[in-house]
């Protein structure tokens, strides 16, 4: 795992996105928190200038400095991503794969390789710039608005967020068999159980079947199990935290073990394992038919249930025969060229 040439050759592949994750870090937390601190000093001196006026730091104000929902995260998601497409993915696509393991290391170094490269560039940028952001706020005239949030809020949730959607992306690299896929995989199983489910409600409710459904909440357990919500959505609960550390370990294990199991007679196909095919053609045609009805059904009137029962059906069946016309195009490809990794 510790590899110096495995470490700078992933380096080399990876350096862009590296840098521009730190850059993301840098606009997100010390830029943010200058910017922050300057408008807290505008709104104390127009407070102490204004009959009735007062001032009062939220703790919004400064959990969104760290992490908090918003375009930020949504950024660093992305990024991520395409991190982890380009330690895995591009390989795929230029054949590098084909001299990577004929390298004297064992698959699993090179799993371990790239995933302990990527946790040190994305826990070591967040770490760098949480330290210089906290230090302006904690030796800044402000320094009390610090007690308004916790570490737990702001530090360890962000990390675990982050090493957790790392290992999940990394993780579906071991089953796509190019760049785009994986990229385009992760988002989409990324948001899937808390999309899927989403898309089976509104099944259900539409065609006045719901009263099947349990009564329970279970949405916020749908919202623990998405990783892209614990990015986006930043899921803060102690119950989250626990949840991604123990999905960062099983997507970093079966990541390993699926690694070790990929066959570079595939490189440049959707899917690495073909015979995942057959269920991911399943899957594509029913969530894209699930969705073509819940599209369609809301040109119907909202009192009418009959003709929303009916819409929903001919948007269901349109996108289910657009959907086994495309998802057999889209796992039938193969991408491959000519380039570097780098």
């Amino acid at each position: 795992m510790f590899e110096k040439a495995l470490w700078y050759q992933n380096f080399k592949q990876s350096r862009m996105m590296i840098w521009i994750l730190f850059t993301i870090f840098v606009l997100q937390m010390p830029v943010q928190t200058i910017f922050t601190l300057q408008a807290w000093r505008e709104r104390s001196i127009e407070a102490e200038n204004t009959f009735g006026y007062t001032f009062e730091i939220g703790s919004f104000e400064v959990s969104s400095i760290f992490f908090y929902p918003g375009l930020y995260n949504v950024i660093i998601a992305l990024i991520i991503t395409v991190l982890a497409a380009l330690m895995i993915g591009l390989e795929r696509n230029t054949r590098r794969n084909d001299f990577t393991f004929a390298l004297p290391y064992s698959r699993k170094s090179l799993f371990l390789a790239k995933w302990a490269l990527g946790m040190t560039a994305i826990l070591g940028s967040f770490i760098v710039n949480f330290i210089i952001a906290y230090l302006l706020i904690y030796f800044s005239s402000f320094s009390y608005a610090l007690d308004l949030v916790s570490l737990t809020e702001i530090f360890v949730a962000p990390l675990i967020a982050f090493a957790m959607f790392y290992s999940f992306a990394l993780f579906i690299g071991t089953i796509s068999g190019e760049m785009i896929s994986q990229i385009v995989l992760t988002f989409i199983f990324g948001f899937f159980p808390l999309g899927f489910s989403t898309l089976v409600y509104d099944f259900f409710l539409t065609n006045n079947i719901a009263t099947i459904l349990p009564s329970i909440n279970y949405w916020n357990w749908i919202e623990y199990i998405t990783p892209l919500y614990s990015v986006v959505g930043a899921n803060l609960s102690l119950i989250g935290f626990l949840i991604n550390g123990i999905l960062t370990v099983l997507f970093t294990v079966g990541g390993i073990y699926l690694y070790q199991e990929n066959k570079i007679e595939h490189n440049g196909e959707f899917l690495i394992f073909k015979r995942l095919t057959i269920v991911f053609l399943i899957g594509i045609t029913l969530c894209f038919s699930l969705l073509g009805g819940l599209f369609i059904s809301a040109f119907a009137p909202w009192g009418s249930t009959f003709l929303r029962i009916i819409a929903y059906w001919i948007g269901f069946l349109t996108f289910l025969l657009f959907s086994l016309i495309l998802s057999r195009k889209i796992l039938s490809m193969n991408l491959l060229f000519r380039g570097k990794a780098s």
